[in-house]
């Protein structure tokens, strides 16, 4: 066993931080990116999906539907009980924040309707260059938190991405995700992946590209030294603002930890009590 495991206080700031970054983004959702002058600060209500302020979408849900599914097995990843937990979720509303599957991406929603027609097989993610989507860095930080040393955590990591997302420039930001929250820092050796830290923010890309989101998330946590700002300026970059935001929210999370978030964070956020709890349960399969 690693001697570096994750503390829960980082644990707790990662999955708290995945849904409190898709919360906040969840309103900013397609729209253009803002100036700094005019950053949206607080949890608001509407949207394209008319949430109550505070409400996740679909990035939390796939992460709640891992998280289950890793406690279930106590900590051991089972493929076919993760993918009926996504069905779940895709076709009944289980693990949404408003009980029903209101935002889910195209890339998620043919590997589950692959997975539906033949079950024999659970790794249905397409392996089509153009599907190179950003919906398994999203729901990364349950396989990160009850992994039980770095290699553990890398093998699951790639395995949830393979179960839609299964091209391989998503397999390559997946290991420099999963790699650099485990040891909680960017590591040099994925520095050709990032942007530049002087890149403007208005060359800052945030569309539903794992390339984009995993370089939005990397230079908005670069150039702010706190949990709360980081957040903050990844969401405002708009477009796929909750999933740039939960990918955010993960790192910001683990570097600063659950004792940074804000209060106003914290308490606006849907579910925060049983998100910190979750948390700690995976936490104490390591």
């Amino acid at each position: 066993m690693d001697i570096e495991g994750i503390s829960w206080d980082a644990a707790s700031g990662m999955m708290l931080g995945l849904a409190i970054g898709d919360a906040l983004g969840a309103y900013l959702e397609f729209q253009p990116s803002r100036e700094p002058g005019n950053y949206l600060r607080e949890y608001k209500s509407g949207g394209p999906h008319n949430l109550p302020a505070g409400y996740w979408t679909d990035d939390t849900s796939m992460a709640l539907a891992i998280a289950k599914g890793l406690l279930e097995r106590n900590g051991e990843f089972d493929p076919h009980l993760i993918m009926e937990n996504f069905v779940s979720w895709m076709t009944d509303g289980k693990f949404s924040s408003t009980g029903t599957c209101f935002d889910i991406g195209m890339t998620c929603q043919m590997a589950l309707g692959k997975y539906r027609k033949d079950k024999s097989n659970p790794y249905c993610g397409p392996t089509d260059p153009y599907s190179a989507g950003d919906g398994a860095l999203m729901r990364m930080a349950p396989v990160i938190i009850a992994a039980r040393n770095e290699k553990e955590a890398l093998e699951n990591a790639l395995l949830q991405t393979n179960l839609t997302h299964g091209c391989t420039e998503c397999l390559q930001y997946s290991e420099a995700f999963a790699r650099e929250l485990w040891v909680g820092k960017a590591l040099k050796e994925y520095r050709h992946l990032k942007l530049p830290l002087n890149t403007h923010l208005m060359e800052v890309k945030s569309g539903g590209y794992v390339k984009e989101t995993y370089q939005c998330a990397w230079w908005a946590v670069e150039n702010t030294d706190s949990f709360e700002e980081a957040l903050i300026t990844a969401v405002n970059r708009g477009h796929d603002a909750d999933t740039v935001g939960a990918v955010t929210g993960q790192l910001a999370g683990r570097i600063y930890g659950c004792y940074s978030i804000p209060d106003w964070m914290f308490d606006g956020l849907y579910e925060h009590d049983q998100i910190r709890y979750l948390a700690s349960e995976l936490h104490e399969l390591n």
